[in-house]
């Protein structure tokens, strides 16, 4: 009797993350399809539509988070939530916090750019992040109302607040990774996976350890406004390619780049220069800060030995990753 009650139990976290799994599956095919669908319509009957940034902005979010988020809630709700106990964050904890995250921003970017040089590589073609032609070619209005305001709330309400709250019972730690995990991967590309990854699992330590979502968007509004807006008007200002292109050992040519490009340079030259503090204090304070981090324990904790079969081994959890990996795949070598 007992062998068949903890058989019962394994199956029931299974079942769990498996409805899990399939709820942010849906919620991408979903948004994929629309904006398929919508694409297509538009180069039908208003092509001329498709070359305005708020149309195509407009295109990438409406069907996500107003049709597809309110579906995928709906194959969530039945699940049980326990939300996590509230507790106050002071100003000098968020501004610890907010430096180890730009540190984690930065290392996650430069294991990205390595890796999609070297896919570049293969291919013999150029490194370019698809991400910021993007932003690039986007309105700053747009920019700052889609991808710093409205996707940090969306995103934490979806990957913090809905998914942590329905299982964080199964371990602090595993919701921690699921989060993460799961954040990354709806990236959709190999560009974003590993910052997105590592915020993801930052954000959901501090949605357990306080309770309140509002740091957590807070947090992530700060970041996407310097990792999307400040620094692509920054670089916007700089002539990188005549830079690049110079001749450094000629030294009046260096001169009048310099005297035309003063103030951009200036303005480029304090933006590396924070980049590379921030990088670095954030690293000190991720060493040092290590050992703060408790993980409480939960009731329906995992084992470590059933973990991974319990949270990954599962019909709807498949589905998502074989999606998602196929996107990233798509994104490396036919984009």
């Amino acid at each position: 009797m007992d062998e068949i009650q903890n058989i019962s139990e394994r199956r029931e976290p299974r079942k769990v993350f498996s409805r899990i799994g399939l709820a942010y599956f849906v919620i991408l095919v979903i948004s994929i399809l629309l904006q398929y669908v919508g694409m297509g319509l538009v180069m039908h009957y208003k092509p001329e539509l498709l070359d305005t940034n708020w149309f195509v902005m407009l295109l990438s979010f409406a069907p996500l988070y107003i049709v597809a988020v309110p579906v995928g809630y709906l194959l969530l709700r039945k699940i049980p939530a326990q939300k996590p106990q509230q507790e106050k964050m002071g100003f000098g904890q968020f501004i610890v916090f907010l430096i180890m995250c730009f540190s984690i921003m930065y290392i996650g970017n430069i294991i990205s750019t390595l890796l999609n040089s070297a896919f570049a590589s293969m291919k013999g073609t150029e490194y370019d992040n698809p991400i910021y032609g993007i932003l690039n070619n986007s309105n700053i209005f747009l920019n700052i109302v889609f991808v710093v305001l409205l996707a940090p709330i969306f995103e934490e309400l979806i990957f913090r607040r809905l998914l942590i709250d329905r299982i964080r019972q199964y371990g602090e730690g595993t919701a921690i990774l699921v989060s993460g995990l799961m954040f990354g991967l709806f990236h959709g590309n190999l560009y974003q996976f590993f910052y997105a990854f590592g915020l993801g699992a930052m954000f959901a330590y501090i949605y357990l350890r306080t309770g309140r979502v509002r740091y957590t968007i807070f947090l992530h509004v700060i970041i996407n406004f310097f990792g999307g807006i400040l620094s692509t008007l920054i670089v916007e200002g700089v002539d990188l390619e005549a830079l690049s292109n110079m001749d450094t050992t000629n030294i009046e040519e260096v001169a009048r780049f310099a005297e035309e490009n003063l103030t951009q340079m200036v303005g480029f030259g304090l933006y590396i220069i924070a980049i590379i503090a921030l990088f670095i204090a954030g690293l000190i304070l991720l060493i040092v800060k290590r050992k703060d981090a408790v993980l409480r324990p939960t009731d329906m904790q995992l084992e470590k030995g059933t973990l991974f079969r319990t949270v990954f081994l599962n019909a709807g959890m498949f589905l998502f990753i074989l999606l998602t990996l196929g996107l990233m795949t798509y994104t490396v070598f036919a984009i």
